[in-house]
């Protein structure tokens, strides 16, 4: 079998799952747009971030999460570390986007010391409701995921890159 045959056959194989009600629907452009506003309201205590997101349908909505990517220190005594970026979020500016909220509520999961150092857990803002004509849960993130990587590098001479 040739390559571009077996890609017809997954692409074929997607589409049908889509029209069957498997696998992931494309994001509507409206929800694409609200994602936009609400990485709109972080706002980094120094210097600049940049937002990013993952976003699922599950049973009955779509289900969002935001975040701030790291930074990553590239060259001198900080090389390859990873920073989390410190910021303040318009948790009221984020009910004001949706159309209707069913509820809002802070998941605080502090580390204890019986979990291991290597284990991540952090607090989130959750919000549910309508917006955009979605029925939406939508997660704000103290963390990014870890295996997202880097946002940007911070390089010693002071330049940012977009990764």
């Amino acid at each position: 079998m040739h390559s571009h045959l077996a890609i017809q056959h997954l692409i074929r194989h997607v589409a049908e799952r889509r029209q069957n009600g498997i696998g992931q629907p494309i994001l509507p452009p409206k929800l694409v747009a609200l994602i936009d506003d609400v990485c709109q309201l972080f706002e980094p205590f120094t210097g600049v971030a940049r937002a990013g997101y993952e976003c699922l349908f599950g049973d009955d909505r779509w289900e969002v999460s935001i975040f701030l990517g790291e930074q990553e220190s590239v060259g001198g005594p900080q090389d390859g570390r990873l920073m989390p970026v410190n910021f303040r979020f318009d948790v009221t500016g984020l009910t004001r986007l949706f159309e209707r909220v069913a509820s809002v509520s802070w998941n605080a999961i502090p580390k204890s010391y019986d979990q291991s150092d290597d284990a991540v857990f952090e607090s989130f803002l959750t919000v549910d409701g309508v917006a955009a004509g979605e029925r939406i849960s939508l997660q704000v993130h103290a963390l990014a995921p870890r295996e997202i990587g880097p946002a940007m590098r911070q390089h010693v001479d002071g330049r940012l890159e977009l990764v």
